[in-house]
């Protein structure tokens, strides 16, 4: 007897309902198991690194000043830690002009090439000392950043964000109805009951910040690697570019202009009041090379803009004039968007306002909800592997038993192959984190490849290439690649070089003599990307004197194949 069609339609929806479920299931569970390991090490870090600049300013005392009503003009404070750190050039300056007990500070690179900041009280004017810039807080923080993993770190972490979505969204289709479990406390009496029963709860109470994390990551999921790596279209329109000082005005200078920079800071910083009179500057960025003008960031007060991306203004050393802007009133909706991903996603986003702790805390409270979901996780799954081994086994045939190897195999459940994977990272992400204690302290000098000094006109100029940071362990000179070359300029080297240039092979002409080698004393280099095809064996540096001459010396790009 055939069924009814109403009941066979029936059947079929509860049958495709149950196929739905178990899917979702099955993907909830792949994509929060198989990395897991990994995936607690980077939510565990980012609730830690919610809170870093707390932990730093307990643990360092140069970090420490007593808030009173007054503060120093910023211009002031950049020119008296230049003149205490005379022998360094300063990269910028963060005022810290929202955060009033926490001490302004300056980045500089020491002798040996590593990285330090420099730190002065922003209402006396004392210079309190310096510190590694790989403080406890910030270790941690690039640790959730990137792991410390050469090239694919960044990338990385971002999928993660991806598979938050995922997870987010299988984890609910799972459930069907999950709202009923909000006020469901979890029973007790069997350890694997009472962890998923504790799991459900935390992920529903956390479902706002985990529906954040998602979002946020996945945007950067798709920025780096789809945009950077797989030539996704970028959504987002560029961010204005720094204006560049007018070459020719530079030409009727035969020495270096502004060469007592003494109070130079100061003089830009009042041309900015003139203009702003109650500006809250931010930061202080000097010139990384004489076409470029002092930059200055100063609070807009826009809701869900980090700091980074606050208004900026921009002003000529050479005359004293403003000469461009970028303002978060004429930032797109794009741009609006993509600025609002950090603050959300860090939860600093009621910084400069008395709410600014508890926000934090609120998500580090959750960020920890997080680490516990993965843990919870596998420790549910850890138990179900370990029950579903103890009723086989307990048929006590040998088929049972190969059965049972099939599941504990060290190649098999709870993670599979994924093991190896999830230990072969963390293996890498440990010898990344040696990697980046010896670059804050050594930098990147002396590694990748070292070229020979060479005279150039009345300088010994030192250079070596480097793939990057995290990579300069890693051969630079490769086709396609990103390259630094750190090109070693002495303060008299910078007093009267007017522009340096490097190119790989000889320039044509001197109007296209490569790229620009930019930065403050002590960290003088070029950063570019090499073509697809290397065309030329030789590396060249080309020098514009203030006084019109044109020096030039070159290496072979491949000492070593020499």
């Amino acid at each position: 007897m055939q069924n009814s069609p109403t009941r066979s339609f029936s059947d079929l929806a509860k049958s495709r309902q149950f196929s739905l479920q178990r899917t979702a299931y099955l993907v909830h569970s792949f994509v929060g198991l198989k990395l897991s390991l990994l995936f607690a090490v980077v939510v565990f870090s980012g609730a830690l690194a919610v809170l870093s600049q707390e932990v730093d300013w307990l643990l360092y005392s140069q970090m420490r000043v007593d808030a009173q009503e007054q503060r120093l003009d910023e211009g002031v404070l950049f020119d008296k830690l230049q003149a205490a750190y005379s022998e360094h050039g300063l990269s910028f300056l963060q005022t810290m002009a929202e955060q009033p007990n926490f001490a302004s500070f300056a980045m500089y690179n020491d002798a040996q090439g590593g990285f330090r900041y420099a730190w002065i009280d922003p209402y006396t004017g004392e210079v309190k000392g310096d510190t590694p810039v790989l403080t406890v807080g910030r270790f941690i923080g690039f640790l959730h950043s990137t792991l410390y993993l050469p090239v694919i770190g960044r990338g990385l972490v971002n999928v993660f964000g991806l598979l938050t979505a995922i997870s987010l969204i299988a984890g609910l289709c799972a459930y069907p109805k999950f709202w009923r479990y909000f006020f469901k406390v979890p029973r007790v009496g069997n350890l694997r009951v009472f962890w998923a029963d504790t799991h459900k709860l935390i992920g529903l109470w956390s479902l706002w910040f985990v529906l954040i994390i998602a979002l946020t990551g996945s945007w950067w999921f798709y920025k780096n690697p789809l945009v950077r790596d797989f030539n996704a279209p970028n959504i987002v329109k560029p961010f204005p570019e720094k204006p560049l000082l007018d070459k020719q005005a530079l030409d009727q200078f035969t020495v270096q202009p502004n060469a007592n920079k003494q109070d130079l800071a100061a003089r830009m910083s009042a041309v900015l009041k003139r203009s702003y009179p109650e500006a809250v500057v931010l930061s202080i960025v000097p010139p990384e090379h004489n076409a470029e003008p002092f930059e200055f960031i100063i609070a807009d007060n826009a809701w869900l803009v980090p700091q980074s991306r606050q208004n900026k203004i921009y002003i000529n050393p050479l005359n004293s004039q403003i000469i461009g802007t970028s303002l978060v009133k004429n930032f797109s909706t794009s741009q609006r968007v993509d600025s609002a991903m950090i603050p959300l996603h860090l939860g600093n986003w009621a910084q400069g306002s008395s709410a600014d702790l508890w926000v934090k805390l609120l998500w580090f409270i959750f960020g920890l909800a997080l680490t516990a979901l993965c843990v919870s996780g596998l420790i549910i799954h850890l138990k179900r592997t370990a029950k579903r081994v103890k009723k086989i086994s307990a048929q006590g045939h040998f088929y049972y038993w190969v059965k049972c190897w099939r599941i504990i195999k060290p190649w098999g459940r709870p993670f599979g192959v994924y093991k190896y994977l999830n230990i072969l990272l963390l293996l890498a992400m440990g010898a990344g984190c040696a990697i980046a204690l010896t670059l804050s302290s050594q930098g990147t000098k002396g590694a990748g490849v070292i070229y020979p000094t060479k005279k150039v006109g009345d300088w010994d100029i030192t250079m070596n290439a480097v793939a990057g940071l995290l990579e300069k362990d890693i051969y630079p000179i490769r086709p396609g690649k990103m390259v630094t070359f750190n090109v070693e300029l002495s303060a008299s080297a910078l007093s009267s070089i007017k522009f340096a240039y490097l190119s790989i092979g000889k320039p044509q002409d001197m109007k296209n003599a490569g790229h620009l080698v930019e930065g403050p004393l002590g960290a003088t280099h070029s950063r570019f990307r090499l073509a697809d095809t290397i065309n030329a064996d030789e590396v060249w540096l080309s020098i514009q004197r203030w006084d019109g001459q044109w020096q030039q010396a070159s290496w072979p790009l491949n000492p070593e194949n020499k």
